[in-house]
């Protein structure tokens, strides 16, 4: 999974013609290429995946409130065959790819969709008050009364 400057690097090259005089070399995982701009884009997106398969099966259909926050432009490498659109924003167009196990998106905010948490993990985001509540009974449990108080004031 690679979101973001993760998706990029998932491709077969980045392009940056204001800093470089060729382009340099992804992971090639994706058959993707990314060329920098110098205006960078932020948006909130509503996103949707597509049909999506492997490991990734689960987010088939699943809708995501997420932004987006590049300055590269990405497109499939014509030279090669195309990766699966996994993600699409709400203006239609494709924010992610999928080839095999390997997916690749624009959308931050995944982790933090609990319909998306649900579909991979079969778990919701936590809130940040059950959280607090946590670790107050972890601390209950295992430390001693007054064990905390002791080591702030040492």
């Amino acid at each position: 999974l690679g979101i973001c400057g993760g998706l990029q690097m998932l491709g077969e090259s980045l392009i940056d013609a204001d800093t470089l005089d060729r382009p340099m070399p992804g992971l090639g995982l994706l058959p993707l290429i990314t060329t920098f701009e110098r205006i960078k884009l932020l948006r909130a997106t509503d996103a949707r995946f597509a049909a999506t398969t492997s490991v990734w099966s689960s987010l088939a259909d699943i809708s995501m409130r997420g932004y987006e926050i590049h300055n590269g432009r990405t497109i499939q490498n014509p030279l090669h065959g195309p990766a699966a659109a996994a993600l699409r924003n709400d203006a239609d167009e494709v924010i992610g790819w999928q080839e095999g196990t390997v997916l690749g998106v624009y959308a931050h905010g995944m982790f933090e969709s609990n319909a998306v948490l649900r579909a991979l993990f079969g778990a919701s985001v936590p809130t940040l008050d059950s959280v607090f509540d946590g670790l107050a009974d972890f601390i209950e449990r295992h430390f001693e009364a007054g064990a905390l108080g002791r080591l702030i004031s040492e």
